[in-house]
């Protein structure tokens, strides 16, 4: 299974576009981690074959209806997606983890700092993988992710 992952498009939905074109017919799903709500509907309307989980973000003051954080069951991995700001992502990542560990998830993705991270943070006898995407709005960086058995593979794509 393949999925692509972004977040932060602030209103640039023209690179979500660009890159789920790069990567047409081979896309199982998107994610998008909030910051652009609006971003993400328009361009799922374009694409309505691939589906879509969209989660809201700290500047998403009109998404009434959209969660702040989902529990996805993607190919046998437990996935928590959300944006991040709850849980002060642009001050450290044990606040992300420790909510993924209490879900029992296998990995947290998240946004809000515009940073891409490919990282894994244990806790006791679990290994939480951190993934962020980075902001497709202003770095044009997103997430491109396989499954394979019981391997969750993270990469980084980017908008040239």
């Amino acid at each position: 299974m393949k999925f692509l992952v972004f977040s932060d498009s602030h209103s640039n939905s023209n690179n979500i576009k660009k890159a789920i074109d790069m990567h047409k017919g081979s896309c199982d799903c998107i994610i998008f981690l909030g910051d652009g709500v609006k971003d993400a509907l328009y361009i799922q309307e374009m694409y309505p074959q691939i589906p879509f989980f969209i989660v809201k973000g700290n500047c998403d003051f009109f998404a009434g209806g959209i969660e702040e954080e989902k529990l996805l069951y993607l190919d046998n991995f437990k996935i928590l997606i959300t944006h991040g700001h709850l849980y002060g992502a642009k001050s450290g990542y044990a606040r992300l983890a420790y909510r993924a560990r209490e879900l029992d998830a296998d990995a947290v993705f998240f946004g809000h700092t515009h940073t891409p991270l490919d990282d894994v943070f244990e806790i006791a006898d679990k290994r939480i993988q951190l993934f962020n995407p980075g902001s497709i709005g202003f770095g044009g960086t997103f997430g491109v992710v396989n499954t394979s058995g019981r391997v969750l593979v993270t990469n980084h794509g980017k908008i040239l």
